[in-house]
């Protein structure tokens, strides 16, 4: 019974964030706005490295695509070999910057009332279960979707060392 208290606990906190934030999106759906970001991260990145974080088809996001070069949000560069790679354009790399800025003060705000000492205590006990889903199955790209490029970049190390090496 404590487990499914928690349970809901988690996924009310988690609906909360997640409904607030895509509040502020304007015309944005959230794999448009996780496509941005993961391109925001790891630029140049290639439309198959975007569909495994967005958790699209690679057919659906090259339409995803078209529609945020469409709204000059990315662009597409030359092709590295049969991949064709992605970046955000200056217009995208401040609305990335604005989504997340956005995203920090509504849990910036839901934390006010935290001492240092318990958000610490919360950033730890949020690291293991983390970790416990990265275990169980989960790919820490999806999981880190929507992470600022730096603390996203410190997740990853912690979650998939191997993989933060390597991009």
């Amino acid at each position: 019974m404590q487990n499914d208290a928690l349970a809901n606990r988690l996924s009310a906190l988690a609906t909360a964030i997640g409904d607030a934030t895509l509040a502020e999106t304007g015309d944005l759906s959230e794999s448009a706005i996780a496509a941005m970001i993961a391109i925001r991260a790891r630029e140049p990145i290639s439309i198959q490295h975007i569909a495994a974080v967005v958790g699209l088809t690679h057919s659906a996001t090259v339409r995803l695509v078209d529609r945020l070069e469409k709204d000059w949000l990315v662009r597409r560069l030359r092709r590295k070999g049969r991949e064709v790679m992605v970046e955000t354009t200056a217009r995208g790399k401040r609305r990335v910057r604005d989504l997340q800025a956005r995203r920090g003060e509504i849990i910036a705000g839901l934390a006010a009332d935290l001492s240092p000492d318990e958000a610490a205590t919360l950033a730890g006990l949020i690291d293991r279960l983390l970790t416990a889903a990265v275990d169980a199955g989960a790919n820490p790209h999806r999981l880190c979707r929507f992470c600022d490029t730096e603390e996203g970049a410190a997740i990853m190390a912690t979650l998939a060392p191997e993989e933060a090496e390597e991009g």
